[in-house]
């Protein structure tokens, strides 16, 4: 995998973002005549109030509404204006994103340099191990016999070590891929659920605006704006979470290659570094399955600006769903 982040996705979801509001046609009409009935139903409402005395005129909340009808119609215009600070707010915290990404990319691809190098040693050279192997191995009882059967068995102990070492390493670059795997995954599914959500509320926007003319529905297109910029800020607090995560995925990979080109240098330490168990690797997995458990925190992060709970809610659900089906 040469790319930590596949920056054309970021581009299509952002670009599918911004036009989700031309699938409103399609209930355009719909809201239009909900609206019409809400208002001869609430005008009615109100002349009977006044007609039995019990209201006096006011102007103010006849004119209500009338407001909230004018949003429908253009209703277009209204999600340009909303999208407005949203896309001004993404845009500074994307440029903060962009500053990380470049250094870490950089980084991934010297380090995945260094480990095929090592994977290239490893394969090449063998000596190493017979070597090692020999000077810690005893001395074979046939010796005494006077047949020496060590450069044989050094042979066979050196290749037993060496495919034992690739083993390992196979497994923690697996293991290092399934996290990459796993961190691509929560990035893009945020993203990914932020043009859902959006969409449904576009959608279904006008519904909330009309049934808001009904006095019991009366907060619903509150409800409707407060969804719609939790949900929009999702995209901000991802680019903001992950430029804080790769400082220390910068941290990681510093350290691995660090310990890689000291590796490539010294023949000791190659085969201590192939030798272990863990492959020699673990700063950049931990960094990077840390910063994927911080992307599926974003919509609750999402809720302490804009106090809805709907959003999180569900997010929150699907999210056990597809932990459910892993297990």
């Amino acid at each position: 995998m040469r790319e930590l982040i596949d920056q054309t996705i970021f581009d299509l979801m952002q670009t599918l973002y911004l036009d989700i509001a031309e699938l409103t046609f399609n209930f355009y009409s719909d809201a239009q005549a909900i609206a019409a009935i809400a208002m001869l139903l609430y005008f009615a409402m109100e002349a009977y109030k006044m007609i039995a005395g019990d209201k006096t005129m006011e102007i103010m909340p006849l004119l209500r509404p009338f407001g909230l009808t004018l949003v429908i119609v253009l209703w277009s215009s209204f999600i340009e204006v909303m999208n407005f600070p949203i896309t001004v707010v993404n845009d500074t915290a994307k440029s903060m994103y962009e500053m990380q990404i470049a250094t870490v990319e950089h980084g991934h691809l010297e380090r995945l340099a260094l480990l095929e190098q090592v994977a290239k040693k490893m394969s090449e050279d063998t000596g190493g191990f017979e070597q090692v192997k020999g000077e810690t191995g005893e001395k074979d009882w046939m010796e005494k016999l006077g047949i020496d059967l060590s450069p044989v068995l050094d042979k066979m102990k050196g290749y037993y070590l060496m495919l034992t070492a690739q083993l390992n390493f196979a497994l923690m670059r697996l293991l290092e891929y399934l996290v990459i795997v796993l961190f691509q995954f929560c990035v893009y599914i945020v993203f990914l659920f932020q043009i859902i959500f959006a969409a449904i509320l576009v959608i279904l926007g006008p519904f909330s605006f009309a049934l808001s003319i009904f006095p019991g529905f009366r907060d619903s297109y509150l409800t409707w704006i407060g969804r719609y910029i939790s949900v929009g800020l999702y995209s901000t607090i991802a680019y903001i979470i992950m430029s804080i995560s790769f400082v220390l995925v910068r941290y990681g990979q510093d350290r691995e290659i660090e310990i890689l080109k000291a590796v490539m240098e010294n023949e000791e330490l190659f085969i201590a570094y192939v030798s272990q168990a863990s492959g020699g690797v673990g700063f950049y997995i931990v960094s990077l399955l840390m910063a994927a458990l911080s992307m599926l925190c974003i919509p609750v992060i999402s809720t302490w600006i804009i106090n809805t709970t709907g959003v999180s809610q569900a997010f929150t659900t699907v999210a056990r769903a597809g932990t459910g089906m892993l297990k």
